[in-house]
């Protein structure tokens, strides 16, 4: 398959995002500018592998996965090894960014660690999209899923 590739679900709704007036100056409220890269990741992922791939960009950069339960798009702001932070326990090695997410909705900003890093990291949880998609997938509408 010479000169062809396969875009993800995630990519896909992704590019509806950012494609869209409204989802970037939502996600622009949040820290996101145009360029910033944007690592996508399956739910079931583990925050170690992700992280590793968030280390392979500049930081800050936006995490983006789907809720397992019903596909709105979750996005994460995240900035790696910032040494002004407080040294932070690591997260069980077995901790998805699923779970990550869901520890981060419920504030501004988590402080975080995988053992890998000597230094802790940030997240700041970006409220669910629900992603009109126009590529084959079932639409649904493109705003915030509700308030959390």
């Amino acid at each position: 398959m010479s000169g062809r590739y396969m875009r993800s679900t995630i990519a896909e709704l992704v590019s509806e995002v950012i494609s869209s007036r409204q989802g970037r100056a939502q996600l622009s409220a949040h820290g996101w500018i145009q360029g910033m890269p944007i690592v996508i990741a399956q739910s079931g992922e583990s925050v170690n592998d992700v992280m590793s791939l968030v280390a392979a960009h500049q930081p800050p950069v936006l995490v983006a996965t789907l809720d397992p339960e019903n596909n709105d798009l979750w996005f994460l702001y995240v900035s790696i090894g910032c040494t002004a932070l407080k040294t932070v326990d690591p997260l069980e090695p077995r901790t998805t960014i699923a779970q990550l997410y869901k520890a981060a909705l419920g504030s501004s900003f988590l402080t975080f660690r995988i053992a890998q890093m000597p230094s802790s990291s940030m997240v700041h949880a970006i409220e669910p999209q629900q992603v009109q998609h126009h590529a084959g997938y079932p639409p649904i509408s493109t705003s915030a899923a509700g308030s959390r």
